[in-house]
């Protein structure tokens, strides 16, 4: 079940960093950049999905937190 959380949560710099590195299976191209981008939940993983920027289909990408050090 997906369980909508707010993208505008996260600081400036991060939202900037996820909506700037994208991969769009359709362009088949990276960092093309995501529009409307919207946050959730689905079986305990967190993902953001919006438009590209290029071609306008839909890009989703999960968000990973990984512990530096």
């Amino acid at each position: 079940m997906r369980s909508h959380r707010n993208f505008l949560d996260r600081p400036e710099y991060e939202r900037r960093w996820i909506v700037d590195n994208t991969w769009c299976e359709t362009c088949g191209k990276a960092d093309l950049g995501i529009g409307s981008p919207q946050e959730y939940e689905e079986d305990h993983r967190i993902f953001v999905e919006g438009t590209c920027n290029e071609c306008g289909r839909i890009v989703r990408s999960e968000i990973v937190n990984k512990d530096v050090g």
